[in-house]
C-alpha cells in the first residue's frame, strides 16, 4: 500500500508540469495530469465501502474519465459516476459502465 501512496506523490509532484496544446498528441503535462486525475478517481472508488468490490476501470484523456465495467444496480453505476465527477481536475466523466443482475 506504501508504494501507492509513494507513487502517487510522485506523480503529483509533477502535475505542475502542464502544458496544454492544440493537436491529437498529448503532451507531457497532460500526460501527466491525467495519470494525476487516473490514481484520485481509483483511490476514491477503493475507499467507498459500497463501490470498492466492484471491478471498474478507469481510463482518462485530456482530463475526461470513462469508467468500464459491471456494477450490480442503478444506484452503484450513479455513486461511481458521481465519485467520479468529484475527483480534481476532471472535466468529463463518460458511463461505460454496464448493469448485470447481482449472482
Amino acid at each position: 500500500m506504501s508504494k501507492i501512496w509513494i507513487t502517487l506523490g510522485l506523480v503529483v509532484l509533477l502535475a505542475g508540469c502542464q502544458s496544454y496544446r492544440d493537436g491529437s498528441a498529448r503532451t507531457v503535462g497532460q500526460f501527466t495530469d491525467d495519470v494525476v486525475i487516473e490514481s484520485a478517481v481509483k483511490a476514491k472508488l477503493i475507499a467507498d465501502s459500497e463501490i470498492k468490490g466492484f471491478k471498474i476501470n478507469v481510463e482518462v484523456n485530456r482530463s475526461i474519465v470513462s469508467l468500464y465495467g459491471r456494477v450490480p444496480s442503478d444506484a452503484a453505476r450513479s455513486k461511481a459516476l458521481r465519485l467520479a465527477a468529484e475527483a480534481k481536475g476532471v472535466v468529463q466523466v463518460v458511463d461505460r459502465l454496464t448493469l448485470i443482475a447481482p449472482e
